[in-house]
């Protein structure tokens, strides 16, 4: 289907009007141009809209709205932004003989990062720092929606309001019990939308393991060992939340859902994969028109889209590592020197491709860049 702009509208009619008629003054703010200009508005806006409800009709290039209504004919529906829970301690150095009671809605917070914003939850329900005792632990929950939320350990130090009694607000390890999501994007669920198909089949394929584990909002990642990792008929499922590895409250979701839907002959076993952490040192030629800072903050980039299991948008050409995928040396070396500025690179670590197990997951854990002389 041709769609013609409204350049090549206004164009293509005058050149017809000056072919059948002997009018010639086509300039702009004459008569016939104007007019010209009007009907060719018109029918480009036509042929737009034209477009654009052709597009709406299929799954591979609805968006938006559209796309939710095309979902909804293969059962799914958008996942919508969730707001991050856990579980925070209040502490006091020394156990005194009274009680300290924590209010619902007490506001506990991050410190500021670098670009000036903290991360701000609120308690669940009333808890009580009881008499004798050091600690007490407090659900709370995010005070918005987003992935942004599922912060580190030891990120929540700060309580909105001071309490008497209290010494310091915490949140220690494994502190998440439900991870928070963005809203889903309009190519994850596209991609759910085709992998829905696969729930249909009879066999249970590896893809229909996928759907049902992204079926729950907080899954960002799904990989699927059927290679009967634990004897004949068994299936490992290995799921990565939005904060990374996932919550046992997450793990337990998921499985439920898998056990729902998993044929009877099936044991499925929902698992948080082994991480694998590597340390990448390297050292590159910079060229001379391009500055190290520039170079360096670009590759990092490369390289983390790389090894994050969700791909990065900005890097579509880069294949992203999951679950039990080798890290590929050469490949390594070719985003490296896809970087505009790169004239070499010279891996110290690693320096061959990297062997993976079913289970594991690879991880950047430090990566050192140097760099070696310039060239023109």
């Amino acid at each position: 289907m041709i769609i013609r702009t409204y350049d090549q509208i206004v164009t293509e009619m005058l050149a017809k009007i000056a072919a059948r008629t002997k009018l010639t003054n086509f300039n702009v703010g004459s008569v016939v141009r104007t007019l010209v200009e009007i009907l060719g508005s018109a029918i480009a806006d036509l042929g737009d809209l034209t477009l654009a409800c052709l597009k709406a009709g299929f799954i591979a290039t609805a968006t938006g709205y559209w796309l939710d209504l095309k979902a909804k004919e293969f059962g799914v529906t958008r996942h919508p932004a969730k707001a991050t829970e856990g579980i925070v301690f209040f502490c006091r150095t020394i156990p005194k003989n009274e009680n300290i009671v924590i209010p619902a809605g007490t506001i506990v917070s991050t410190l500021k990062d670098q670009e000036g914003k903290a991360y701000r939850f609120f308690t669940r329900d009333e808890v009580i720092l009881a008499t004798g005792t050091t600690e007490i632990e407090a659900a709370v929950v995010a005070e918005k929606p987003g992935a942004a939320h599922n912060v580190g350990p030891g990120s929540i130090q700060k309580t909105a309001v001071h309490i008497r009694g209290v010494d310091s607000v915490e949140n220690r390890d494994d502190w998440i019990t439900s991870e928070g999501t963005d809203a889903e994007t309009d190519a994850s669920l596209r991609a759910r939308c085709f992998l829905a198909w696969e729930e249909l089949t009879q066999g249970s394929t590896e893809r229909a393991y996928i759907s049902w584990a992204l079926s729950d909002p907080r899954v960002t990642s799904a990989f699927v060992n059927s290679q009967h990792p634990r004897g004949q008929g068994t299936v490992n499922v290995y799921i990565l939340g939005a904060g990374g590895m996932p919550s046992p409250g997450l793990i337990a979701a998921v499985q439920a859902i898998i056990d729902t839907n998993r044929p009877l002959c099936v044991d499925a076993l929902v698992l948080a994969p082994d991480e694998i952490e590597l340390d990448l040192t390297l050292a590159i030629v910079p060229k001379r028109y391009v500055s190290a800072a520039t170079i360096e903050a670009e590759v990092r980039r490369r390289l983390v889209a790389y090894f994050n299991p969700q791909g990065d948008p900005a890097y579509p050409w880069i294949e992203p590592l999951g679950v039990g995928k080798t890290v590929v040396f050469h490949q390594l070396v070719e985003i490296v020197m896809s970087v505009d500025g790169v004239y070499d690179v010279r891996f110290v670590s690693p320096f061959a491709d990297i062997d993976v197990d079913t289970d594991e997951l690879p991880t950047i854990r430090t990566l050192t860049i140097s760099f070696e002389g310039a060239v023109a």
